[in-house]
Parts: C-alpha cells; sequence; structure tokens
C-alpha cells in the first residue's frame, strides 16, 4: 500500500500537481520506506532530462521559424545559407536532445515496468497480515495448525503459499507460538534481528521495532535462534529466553562515540516468573491479561501501558522517566493503575481524550 501510494506521490510532483501536503507526505513516505527512494530519486532524475530536451526542443524549433519569417519578409540577418549552413548545425545540435528523451523515456518505462512487476511479486510473498492495535489481542490458527496468539501493537504476515511448502512468517511486535510438528518443514519466524527455526515447540517472541531489544523464550520444546548481524546460532532449552539487542537509531548511532564502549549484543537467560507457580512466567502473561514488570523504568513501562491499554503518555518532566517501578497490573482501568504508581512515586498526571501526560 505504501509503494502504491509513493508512486502515485510522484507522478503528481513529476506532473507539478502535488500540493505542499503531498510533498511533505512523500517525504515521510521516504523515510519509511527508504528501499523506495533511490529508484523515485532516478525517475525524478530522468524525468527532468526529459523534460529540459524538450524544452530545448521546443526553443530551437521557434528559433528556426522566425529566421524562415524573417527570410520570407526580405529581412537580412547577417549571414545566408551558402554562407554558413545554419539549419544543418540545428539539427545536429538537436539530435542528442532528441536521443537523450527517447533513452529517458525508456529507462522511465523499464523503471515503471520495474516496480509493477515487483508490486506484484510483493502482493503474491505477503498475501495474508493479521494486526492488532494498541489495547487488542487476538489468536489465529494457521494453514498448518500452528496456532499464533498476537499482543497488542503487533503484525503477522505470510504468504499465500503458507502450510504447503513454506512455513516461514514475518513477526513486527510480540506473539505466542504454539507451533505444530511437521519434522520436513521447519517453521521460520522473521524478525529484525533474528530467525528463529523451530519442529514444533511452543514459545514467546517480542520484538517491537520501538524497544531496546528483540527476545525469544522457550516454554517447550526446542528452537534454533540466528541473529542476523553476525549469523550467530543458538539452541534454546525450554524455560531459557535469547535477547538481542536492536539496532540504534541513525540518529542514535552518530551521537554515539567511536571509543564508546558497545552493549552487549546477545545474551541468554532463563524465562523470569511473577509468583510461587512455575507457570507464572513474566514473559507470556499477556496472554493472561496481565502486565507485570520488574524494576522497569518509567520509560519503558509507559511503552508497555500504552500497548496494553491503548492510550498514548507523555513526560512533561524528562526527569520523571528515569523513576523505576515494580509490579502487576491485571483488572486496573489505566487511572487506577496510574494511581497505583503514585504510592511509590511523586508524580503528577492529566488525562486528555487518549493521551496521558506526566507532570
Amino acid at each position: 500500500m505504501n509503494t502504491r501510494r509513493i508512486w502515485e506521490l510522484m507522478a503528481r510532483k513529476l506532473a507539478n500537481e502535488a500540493t505542499a501536503e503531498e510533498l511533505q507526505e512523500l517525504s515521510a513516505l521516504f523515510r519509511d520506506n527508504p528501499d523506495t527512494e533511490l529508484p523515485a530519486g532516478l525517475v525524478d532524475e530522468l524525468w527532468q532530462k526529459t523534460t529540459a530536451a524538450a524544452s530545448e526542443e521546443s526553443a530551437i524549433a521557434a528559433h528556426d521559424r522566425h529566421i524562415n519569417r524573417m527570410q520570407a519578409m526580405g529581412i537580412p540577418i547577417g549571414q545566408t545559407l551558402t554562407e554558413t549552413p545554419t539549419p544543418l548545425t540545428a539539427i545536429r545540435s538537436r539530435r542528442p536532445y532528441l536521443w537523450a528523451a527517447a533513452i529517458s523515456t525508456g529507462v522511465l518505462l523499464c523503471m515503471a515496468a520495474w516496480w509493477w512487476t515487483s508490486s506484484k511479486k510483493n502482493n503474491n510473498a505477503i498475501a495474508s497480515e493479521v494486526t492488532t492495535r494498541n489495547g487488542s489481542r487476538t489468536s489465529i490458527q494457521l494453514a498448518d495448525g500452528t496456532r499464533v496468539w498476537l499482543n497488542a501493537g503487533s503484525k503477522l504476515s505470510y504468504s499465500k503459499d503458507f502450510g504447503k511448502n513454506d512455513r516461514s512468517v514475518t513477526l513486527s511486535g510480540e506473539a505466542f507460538f504454539d507451533v505444530a510438528k511437521q519434522a520436513d518443514h521447519p517453521f521460520v519466524i522473521h524478525t529484525e534481528t533474528m530467525d528463529i527455526r523451530v519442529l514444533g515447540t511452543s514459545f514467546n517472541v517480542r520484538s517491537y521495532p520501538e524497544d531496546k531489544t528483540t527476545e525469544a523464550s522457550l516454554i517447550t520444546g526446542s528452537i534454533e535462534a540466528i541473529v542476523k548481524h553476525n549469523a550467530t546460532r543458538i539452541i534454546l532449552k525450554p524455560s531459557e529466553k535469547i535477547v538481542v539487542m536492536n539496532p540504534l537509531p541513525a540518529i542514535a548511532r552518530s551521537a554515539k562515540t567511536q571509543t564508546a564502549k558497545e552493549e552487549t549484543t546477545v545474551t541468554l537467560s532463563h524465562v523470569s516468573y511473577y509468583a510461587a507457580q512455575t507457570t507464572a512466567i513474566t514473559e507470556t502473561s499477556w496472554m493472561e491479561n496481565k502486565l507485570v514488570f520488574k524494576d522497569e523504568s518509567f520509560t519503558e513501562l509507559a511503552q508497555q501501558m500504552e500497548r496494553f491499554f491503548g492510550v498514548r503518555v507523555q513526560f512533561d518532566n524528562p526527569q520523571l522517566q528515569q523513576l523505576r517501578f515494580t509490579g502487576i497490573f491485571e483488572q486496573e482501568t489505566v487511572q487506577q493503575a496510574l494511581s497505583a504508581l503514585q504510592l511509590t512515586a511523586a508524580f503528577r498526571y492529566e488525562i486528555q481524550h487518549d493521551t496521558i501526560i506526566i507532570h
């Protein structure tokens, strides 16, 4: 959908029909879809060359018509055709522009064909997509019998051929998988920082783009996690989890000095429990409609509250972001949850529609 909208806006831009709002929308789409910026830039550049060639051709034709009219009226123009073959020179000067225009037009058509083919391939590759908004959760059963529970603010996508020879999905957000066993066709989950390969098991994957880490927690069976940036392969056992640092945004990367110590990229640990029972696993508590947090900063907790309650949280005082909390929310409203937090930390809040401002 974004790709189609980008090319619609590019067409309006090249035709000088795009409004200021549409140009701003196009810039935002390029930021969110960097892979499309290069081909769009090439089309823009080639279009400008074609337009310039057409303008030059029109100017030369107008000049020739003016000279012919002057000669017909007997007006001296300083040189005759026998002295200097001016029209012949003009014809030679036009050919490079006409040639460039033809090449540019051909390339534009090739680019359009490339985009059309690419978009058709993408449509075929990703035929199904399941999404959840903040404050909502859902569960689905895939064609191979695998059951997936999708947490708030998440997206799961897979191809139309899923369940035949292909058992791979792409996850952005958090999901719990109960994978159907098929020894000949491994089940693969793709996230931004790692891939997870399984045969038949149950586990939780958390991969929100705005979080600092991506993690996979194994409940039963066995899974293999492949970290993308260094191809590290780790086999997990039940009750183990792998945590991988997400790549920093471009601005944050440029702000870091070369001498700064790099954080540990991959860590292996055990799942945590929020109660004495072995089934009270923190990593899967969201499936029981519980928000469990342990020694987390107010910033991290605010992100979880946004997904859990379907609200937005803003901080008026940056120092409050460093407050740390431990607790469990289950049946509380967002107002009750904030009032409970106020018992252990000094802060105020106000609610404006679906936005909570922390003072």
